[in-house]
């Protein structure tokens, strides 16, 4: 039975498969080099192995927020982050779509009154922007189906099948293996091969951070309930590898969105009436 003082809420953030929200806080991102005082964890499911100490630091201070369904709003937006290039952006990122899920806090007093300041660590940042264009750059070969570059990549050895990609070096798969046997049978399978490696890559990222949660007061349905942005990303990340979502880059705003509808080239009317606008004028020029 639904309860009507959830349901409007709840209508917002749950699709088939998954029911998920996240926070923006609405205050002003800046990198400080020195939190000072002890950090503490913000919710109380934390686990240790997610503390990050490492400096400098991601901090937005103020204790005003705003909710929103990033797997619902915006399905594809494992591709914005995977196009932030400097600092710069991830400031922008965090602003518009808040922090990754490992925050810490502190509350901070001035002139009687007190706020909470939120922290990450900027590193850690940096490296999970760096792994997931790793894989991400693995997609793109496995898409455009650019076999050479792949099996260029890869090398079979007494132990197994190894894949070398941005100075990382990782096993594939074992002797023992189907794969492994095709490849010494039949020859080099690196389509097949990169594709065992990305999706092993993007279950590891998912397996202990998604959990299958029942909603009572909504409906009598099992979700898929992430533990933070980056890992409901990862998830993005999954249905795009499966054809779950099919992202693609609008002419109008640069911007990426998903497409329902193969017909369809922008992310909204006003990008339309801009590229035709564009398109008219060109015309015209030539």
């Amino acid at each position: 039975m639904k309860n009507k003082q959830f349901s409007p809420f709840l209508r917002q953030i749950v699709s088939d498969r998954y029911a998920f929200f996240w926070e923006i806080p609405e205050g002003r991102f800046k990198i400080k080099d020195d939190c000072g005082k002890r950090l503490l964890p913000l919710n109380s499911g934390w686990r240790p192995e997610k503390v990050d100490e490492n400096a400098p630091f991601l901090v937005c201070q103020g204790h005003k927020r705003r909710y929103y369904a990033p797997l619902r709003q915006n399905p594809v937006l494992h591709r914005t982050f995977c196009g932030i290039e400097d600092d710069a952006g991830i400031i922008e990122f965090a602003s518009s779509h808040g922090f990754l899920g490992f925050t810490r806090w502190q509350r901070m007093r001035r002139q009687g009154s007190s706020t909470r300041m939120l922290v990450e660590s900027l590193p850690r940042w940096r490296r999970e922007l760096s792994e997931m264009k790793r894989l991400m750059h693995l997609w793109q070969l496995i898409l455009n189906k650019r076999t050479s570059l792949l099996a260029a990549l890869m090398s079979l050895e007494d132990d197994g099948l190894y894949i070398s990609l941005a100075k990382r070096r990782d096993k594939i798969a074992g002797t023992d293996s189907d794969l492994v046997r095709k490849w010494q049978r039949r020859g080099e399978q690196p389509l097949k091969a990169a594709l065992l490696y990305l999706s092993s890559s993007i279950n590891s990222k998912i397996r202990s951070n998604v959990y299958p949660e029942a909603l009572p007061a909504y409906k009598r349905s099992v979700y898929l309930m992430p533990e933070g942005l980056l890992s409901a990303m990862w998830l993005m990340f999954l249905w795009e590898v499966i054809g779950e979502v099919r992202p693609r880059r609008c002419p109008g705003c640069d911007s990426w969105f998903e497409s329902r509808r193969s017909t369809r080239r922008t992310c909204s009317d006003r990008c339309r009436k801009k590229v035709s606008r564009l398109n008219v004028e060109k015309l015209t020029a030539e």
